[in-house]
């Protein structure tokens, strides 16, 4: 499936003629090189000190491998939407032998424990060097809360209730025993 370029969004009220040019012209290109970016939009809530895990799938041919370049970009909540923001993470491969194939590389960005300012909007680019062809993917919104106190109170409540539950259990099972010994003699 060819996908139409978004210029072709902005030609609107242009001649229907130069609209069907410029989609012949890109499926044109298109057939020869492929330059995607595969994830969801989505929004990630993370408690501090979880995990955040973000992968970019970048379909491409392979011959454009050596000349690929892909990064995660972070952009501040609050950050103006010129720039791309704070580079996080970047790929850079090696062509391997079938030049012609088309590829799946991946890009994971691993925060092992989030706090606050990891909150923002997360964004993977790609481009092959030295060419026209590039590649944005979604937004992914990242919020991260505060661990609260009443947090840590719960769940220490929990541990006591949970090593309650096992002492009375312990203590079921022991009556229940000693009631069918007696039973029993």
């Amino acid at each position: 499936m060819t996908l139409i370029p978004s210029f072709l969004a902005r030609v609107g009220g242009g001649s229907p003629v130069l609209a069907f040019q410029m989609a012949a012209l890109a499926m044109l290109v298109s057939e020869h090189s492929t330059l995607e970016i595969i994830y969801a939009s989505t929004t990630e809530y993370l408690e501090e000190g979880k995990s955040l895990n973000l992968n970019c799938l970048i379909r491409h041919q392979q011959n454009e491998s050596s000349q690929l370049e892909a990064h995660w970009y972070k952009r501040a909540n609050k950050q103006n939407e010129a720039g791309f923001g704070e580079e996080m993470e970047s790929l850079h491969l090696s062509q391997n032998s079938d030049p012609t194939a088309k590829v799946t590389s991946s890009l994971l960005l691993q925060i092992q424990k989030v706090n606050q300012s990891d909150s923002g909007r997360y964004q993977c680019r790609a481009k092959v060097k030295n060419t026209v062809l590039s590649a944005v993917g979604h937004f992914i919104r990242v919020n991260v809360t505060e661990r609260t106190e009443v947090d840590l109170e719960e769940n220490k409540a929990l541990r006591v209730d949970s090593g309650l539950e096992e002492m009375w259990t312990v203590v079921t099972i022991s009556w229940i025993i000693v009631c069918v010994k007696g039973l029993i003699m």
